[in-house]
């Protein structure tokens, strides 16, 4: 029985020392994506970005993403402990658990659906889907809500409403986001000025049906365009989109725009 007395401890200790390291490993990362594109990297910019606040959303996420996997791994580390105390004292846990009938099955149930939105939450983190102080609509089973989110919590998100509302849902739940606070990422491709007045006339239809072509995939581009000339005889095209160009992509944009669609 001397086991069974340690293993409590042993589980309080085991899980303290994960949700440690998560959260050193979480800011670890975050730290780095200061600097270069790492996974924290803030995929559109927001309009209050001007006021300094991108490195602090970076950090809110880092934080709810390692309480998060603190969480999921916690629940994973006390079950374990579970199944090993019965073990110990000489009962089966697999019989435990079917003889609980209703019971057992209430309990599965909601444990997958605490993972899914531990999971999904965790996602949407990753992908900078939502913040917290964004402007968004959520779509759950069928019906937009708007509001800001001022809580992203480790299975659902909270949000205020104009009203003063509070409003919550699980984070696998939520159908679709549309967040008004994220600005499209506008990219500048400079080219000839002579080339672009032969091109701009049909330049805006060949971008937007360009959108998702091989080298562009998963790019949709915004319909507004805005020129500005240069004395050197370039002119720079500022093309939005739903996401910043890579190398290629601006080469492909601009092959695009001039009506050259070799590769």
């Amino acid at each position: 029985m001397a086991e069974l007395v340690l293993l409590l401890p042993a589980a309080m200790a085991l899980s303290w020392i994960a949700r440690r390291s998560i959260r050193t490993l979480t800011r670890r990362s975050m730290r780095r994506a200061q600097s270069d594109a790492g996974i924290w990297r803030v995929r559109l910019p927001r309009n209050v970005d001007a006021d300094g606040q991108e490195q602090t959303r970076r950090r809110t996420r880092s934080d709810a993403a390692a309480r998060k996997l603190g969480h999921l791994v916690t629940g994973c580390i006390f079950l374990g402990a579970m199944l090993i105390g019965l073990n110990i004292v000489g009962v089966d846990a697999v019989l435990v658990i079917s003889s609980a009938g209703f019971l057992g099955l209430a309990l599965a149930l909601s444990g997958q659906e605490v993972i899914r939105n531990l999971i999904t939450g965790t996602v949407a983190l990753f992908e900078d889907r939502y913040a917290v102080g964004d402007e968004v609509i959520l779509r759950v089973s069928g019906q937009d809500v708007e509001g800001t989110i001022d809580l992203v919590g480790a299975a659902a998100v909270r949000l205020r409403t104009a009203e003063g509302a509070t409003w919550h849902a699980g984070h696998s739940s939520i159908e679709c986001v549309t967040n008004l606070s994220q600005l499209p990422a506008t990219n500048d491709i400079i080219v000839s000025t002579t080339d672009w007045a032969n091109a701009e006339v049909d330049a805006l239809d060949r971008l937007a049906a360009a959108s998702n072509d091989a080298g562009l995939t998963g790019v949709i581009f915004l319909r507004d365009l805005d020129a500005h000339e240069h004395p050197s005889g370039t002119t720079t095209v500022k093309v939005k989109s739903n996401r910043s160009l890579s190398e290629p992509q601006i080469d492909r944009v601009k092959a695009t725009l001039l009506g050259d669609m070799r590769p």
